[in-house]
């Protein structure tokens, strides 16, 4: 999953000094790519990865001096080469990376922030920022899902006229054609969230697992000996109540993903009724496919909905 939530919960939490070091383009082969970012504390403690450990080293050096200077810097490494005093020896990646190093402080930590409490709330957002042709940087801009926008400068009118620069799968450098200006697009999008019914004790490594790659989970039951932290600890979210009334304060979106593993049948029929024709990324019920059609009341199973979950072994 990306790194950039937990950069962002260290710039929320920690009053150390930061510098947020950022893939802004790449040639060639290369561990990580446009957009993947890193942020290198005070101590040169660090939060995510770029590489293999071929830079992190070096960047945590330079931190230091942008964080004296106050000014983002712009750093090539070139890991193309196979001579001995070049990147490329015994580098396996054999590419050419940019990265931009920036202070995190004022201007930058105040959006970063605001990014945060978006993302938070399950809404996308896209930096756009500019540079000079030489690849000066320039004003940041931010564009939030539902369309509100933030930062420095105005070039929205530019942005637009780019081909797909909020949507296209292509992230990294696009140039305008009119003025020359370069832009970073790095789209930043909510931690994915799953919703898991149902407390016993198989949920436990399921719980564990996604928590451990990155999903915020939230675990919903009603029964409160099963649904609690020292069974869940991972989780980030514990939900304990009746499940008609949970289900009606829940936010789900397109991006979410939802398991059913009560194993009560009322109840993973309720649930099942209530999301069946919900708009997510996944729908799973645990067990046989001839008992979720009982659930679904001898109806067909939509193709939407994954019955048995997990992956097909052949059994």
């Amino acid at each position: 999953m990306d790194d950039i939530h937990r950069i962002l919960d260290v710039i929320a939490n920690s009053a150390k000094p930061k510098v947020l070091a950022t893939i802004i383009k790449t040639e060639g082969s290369a561990y990580k790519k446009e957009g993947a970012s890193m942020l290198i504390l005070g101590d040169k403690t660090r939060v995510g990865m770029l590489s293999a450990g071929c830079l992190e080293d070096d960047l945590a050096e330079r931190s230091e001096q942008v964080w004296a200077a106050g000014e983002p810097l712009i750093v090539h490494f070139d890991m193309s080469a196979e001579d001995d005093l070049s990147w490329g020896q015994g580098v396996g990646c054999n590419g050419v990376l940019t990265v931009l190093l920036e202070p995190v402080k004022g201007e930058l930590e105040r959006h970063l922030l605001t990014v945060k409490k978006c993302l938070d709330g399950k809404k996308s957002v896209t930096r756009v920022k500019r540079f000079t042709e030489t690849l000066e940087p320039k004003e940041d801009m931010y564009i939030a899902e539902d369309g509100s926008v933030f930062g420095t400068g105005d070039f929205m009118e530019q942005v637009q006229k780019l081909k797909n620069p909020l949507y296209d799968t292509e992230k990294g450098i696009k140039k305008d054609e009119h003025t020359s200006d370069l832009f970073f697009i790095h789209q930043m999008i909510p931690k994915p969230c799953l919703y898991v019914f149902g407390a016993g004790e198989d949920a436990k490594p399921l719980v564990s697992l996604a928590a451990g790659t990155g999903f915020h989970v939230t675990v919903i039951d009603w029964r409160p000996a099963l649904c609690h932290n020292g069974h869940f600890p991972a989780a980030g979210h514990l939900i304990v109540g009746v499940l008609e009334e949970v289900m009606e304060g829940l936010s789900i979106t397109h991006r979410d993903f939802i398991i059913i593993m009560t194993h009560s049948f009322q109840k993973d029929r309720t649930i099942l009724h209530k999301f069946k024709d919900e708009d997510v990324f996944y729908k799973g019920v645990l067990g046989p496919r001839r008992r979720t059609e009982r659930l679904l009341g001898g109806a067909e199973i939509p193709e939407d909905i994954h019955s048995p979950i997990g992956l097909s072994i052949g059994a």
